[in-house]
């Protein structure tokens, strides 16, 4: 997508003021949940009541209206705030002091993944979680 820098901030082609929501990365986890589910666009567009025209254009790098993102959003499993990039002095971190996003996003596409049963969708995030917090501590050699 095409942008141009102004006094008030990154603006965008179609002339929209940039906040930071990554709108091509949105597509793309979504396009893979699409993927995953083996459903067609058109089947989406039904589900969720966002028009073929909208996801079309969201295709083309064109940021979806905000209900559409919700609907979007909560079909898929997926957390917006996760594809925006913020100034942050410190990564988000939940309430157990765990880097939060990417634990949220693999256990919301976990949830949403037809061919899990909740409880299998539930255990297999939980097994991430725990691996996640012993690798990001780096791995150790046994002794």
């Amino acid at each position: 997508m095409e942008t141009a820098e102004s006094k008030s901030g990154t603006v965008t082609r179609s002339g929209e003021k940039d906040k930071g929501f990554d709108a091509e990365g949105f597509y793309e986890a979504l396009a893979r949940v699409v993927e995953a589910r083996k459903v067609r666009w058109r089947h989406v567009s039904k589900e969720t009541g966002v028009t073929p025209s909208t996801l079309t254009r969201m295709g083309q790098g064109r940021r979806p209206d905000a209900a559409s993102l919700a609907a979007l959003s909560a079909w898929a499993g997926l957390n917006p705030a996760d594809f925006v990039a913020t100034p942050r002095k410190y990564p988000p971190r939940s309430t157990d002091g765990v880097h939060a996003s990417p634990l949220i996003a693999i256990a919301g596409l976990l949830r949403a993944d037809a061919h899990l049963q909740p409880a299998a969708a539930k255990a297999l995030a939980d097994i991430i979680h725990i691996a996640y917090d012993k690798l990001k501590r780096g791995i150790r050699p046994p002794v």
